[in-house]
């Protein structure tokens, strides 16, 4: 999808949803699958998951391999775990090593293909989180959808109308985002996080990463690294950390700078947040309360 055509997608979200909510009462019933003949998805990550769910409706049985607020790098998937990787009709990963040891057990045991969800998108540095980007994002939700077609062909027709729909409310999404993140002081477009998740995200709403505690979740910063952070944030509204992993230090470091500390989220869900949307959302009111937005 191009940024032309996602421009478009966004003002023209309503004329969308009316589409993609005829062709799916135009369907009908006998338009969809058995119970027991639905395409079994596996997804590494639930906000995978949450996509696959959006675009699959009632044809596809969707699971996530990792529980929410698991480390994806390390986690190792239980045996029972395993035998659903084998029984799965297809299987979404992020890709880019983000899943390393799920990813790895995937490839080797599953018996329907494996997707890479950000196969085809444009990544900047290796880094794997461009989810945090909803036009991105997008680009998943469009891959996800023409996968599900290529293995259910007969559900074509649902998953491009349930697609469609998905596609306007993430455009609309977007719009939200970056007029929100717009009601920040310029010079407060600053955001220090814990590791090198967002990316993405900065670029696509205008903030600048000044400083991450750790490039991955495991390693631990120098005392080197330390004191730059606390050279680093000293004036700064606002830290934000994950609230999966164990970020002592950047609150150490917060506190004796006087700065706040928020969490923001990158595939980990909390109270009040179940879907991918709540997720981005989530961040969204945390970024503009943090930076003093309004």
């Amino acid at each position: 999808m191009t940024v032309r055509s996602w421009r478009l997608l966004r003002h023209s979200i309503i004329p969308v949803l009316l589409v993609a909510m005829a062709a799916v009462l135009a369907c009908g019933d006998g338009d969809e699958p058995a119970e027991s003949e639905g395409i079994r998805v596996l997804a590494s990550l639930e906000i995978f998951a949450d996509m696959v769910r959006n675009v699959g409706g009632e044809r596809v049985t969707v699971e996530s391999l990792l529980p929410s607020g698991a480390d994806v790098h390390t986690y190792e998937l239980p045996p029972s775990r395993v035998a659903d990787v084998v029984r799965a009709d297809i299987i979404f990963l992020n890709g880019l090593d983000l899943e390393e040891q799920a990813g790895k057990i995937a490839r080797t045991n599953a018996s329907g293909p494996v997707i890479e969800l950000t196969e085809a998108l444009a990544v900047r540095d290796g880094n794997p989180h461009l989810w945090l980007d909803v036009r991105l994002a997008a680009g998943y939700v469009e891959r996800i959808r023409d996968e599900l077609t290529i293995i259910d062909p007969d559900g074509r027709t649902v998953y491009e109308a349930n697609a469609a729909a998905y596609l306007a409310e993430l455009a609309s999404l977007d719009l939200e985002m970056e007029r929100a993140i717009e009601t920040i002081p310029a010079e407060d477009r600053r955001l220090v996080t814990f590791h090198d998740a967002y990316l993405y995200l900065a670029q696509r709403y205008g903030l600048e990463v000044i400083a991450v505690v750790v490039p991955s979740p495991g390693q631990e910063p120098s005392a080197r690294d330390i004191g730059k952070l606390s050279d680093t944030i000293e004036g700064v509204p606002a830290v934000f950390k994950e609230p999966q992993f164990n970020a002592e230090v950047l609150e150490l470091v917060a506190e004796e700078q006087g700065v706040r500390v928020l969490d923001l989220l990158s595939d980990a869900y909390v109270d009040g947040v179940g879907t991918f949307v709540q997720l981005m959302r989530f961040n969204m009111n945390q970024l503009v309360e943090g930076l003093g937005g309004d």
